[in-house]
């Protein structure tokens, strides 16, 4: 009830200061109700339940509904102990497709919370307890569980990931728990020549942006590399050199690539399975083009309106189409978009949308066509 009240308050605009003497008049902690309830906002952008309970950390790092699921359909009938759970969501949707599994957290707030969570999703085969696990006592526990997974914490400030300063580190979780399968939740940005060549990388996307590296070890492992699109679930595989076709020259539509395709290295088994050619690659922004309209969970295609060096041309070519609102797909300096797209947008009229490239010198407009 004070979380729910918590939440309205702040959806109408009330300061925090006064939330927090309201909360507290009714004897409750007024910092974590309120830290619940902004998070609560946050999180139907994650998730299809609202009543679940986060801190911020927790749910900024917990695993989306729609990974959580596709990882629960690719894992099924085994035991599973997740040994840093946090909130509990990843091992909640294991319970769904497996008959046990065991979450563990060395802090006792996000087991309370992991709880609560498994009590809002119905999820009856599953048990949450607070400790280290590396200690003897949560070892031997764990040990009897089929699969170890574990979704590490990472330190925020760190500028470049690496699999020893994670928090546990799964290096120290191999060499703890021995032989056996691990399925380990890993920052997709972490370099895969420092990890195992005898690991799955699954680099897992969700609306074309990179969500997750999943690595899977033992027999779990099927492949080398596999990139996975959600909500789509298209999936390309691979273990051969990633070579691929890069084109100088513009065709009929471009595609905005799905970023799990360039983290897995899987540009090319993309270009073999489409037929599309590639006009930039990068971390930041992949497109590719082709002369007929490509269908695939990776790709977001735009029909080609006009292309010109000339910026002034290319707004007279979006007012003759009727567009009046832009998206910039580019890269513009930090802080000047809004203040570029406005400048655009002030010369337009039109009802349509659109979006504008630009590729190498040539500013391209483009008309998304799903």
């Amino acid at each position: 009830m004070a979380v729910r009240e918590c939440e309205a308050l702040i959806r109408r605009g009330y300061r925090r200061e006064i939330i927090l003497k309201k909360i507290r008049k009714y004897g409750y902690d007024g910092e974590e109700i309120f830290e619940i309830a902004r998070c609560r906002i946050k999180a139907r952008e994650k998730f299809s339940i609202h009543n679940l309970y986060f801190d911020e950390y927790g749910l900024r790092y917990s695993t989306p509904e729609l990974i959580g699921q596709y990882r629960a359909e690719r894992i099924r009938g085994y035991t599973i102990a997740d040994i840093s759970c946090g909130v509990g969501m990843q091992a909640i949707f294991f319970s769904f497709t497996n008959p046990s599994v065991l979450g563990v957290d060395i802090d006792e707030r996000r087991i309370r919370y992991a709880r609560l969570n498994a009590r809002a999703y119905n999820a009856k085969n599953i048990e949450f307890i607070v400790g280290d696990c590396f200690s003897p006592d949560i070892m031997e526990k764990a040990k009897k569980y089929d699969i170890i997974f574990s979704d590490p914490a990472r330190k925020e400030s760190e500028k470049e990931r690496k699999l020893e300063t994670l928090i546990p580190s799964p290096l120290k979780i191999l060499e703890k728990y021995g032989e056996r399968e691990y399925i380990f939740d890993l920052p997709p940005q972490i370099s895969r020549e420092k990890l195992p060549q005898d690991w799955e990388k699954e680099y897992i996307s969700l609306n074309g942006r990179i969500k997750r590296l999943t690595a899977y070890t033992g027999n779990l492992r099927i492949w080398d590399r596999c990139a996975v699109s959600l909500p789509s679930k298209d999936r390309v595989c691979g273990y051969e050199d990633d070579d691929f076709t890069l084109e100088n020259e513009l065709s009929n539509y471009v595609y905005l690539v799905d970023e799990s395709i360039y983290y897995a290295s899987l540009l090319g088994v993309l270009e073999r399975r489409t037929g599309i050619k590639y006009l930039q690659t990068g971390k930041r922004r992949t497109l590719a083009t082709s002369s007929s309209l490509v269908e695939s969970g990776f790709l977001k295609p735009y029909r080609v309106i006009c292309e010109d060096k000339n910026l002034e041309s290319i707004i007279s070519c979006l007012r003759k189409h009727d567009a009046g609102k832009v998206t910039l797909i580019m890269a513009v300096e930090p802080g000047k978009y809004w203040k570029i797209r406005r400048a655009i947008e002030e010369k337009l009229k039109g009802k349509r949308k659109m979006v504008l490239f630009k590729i190498n010198d040539i500013f391209v407009a483009g008309e998304n066509v799903t």
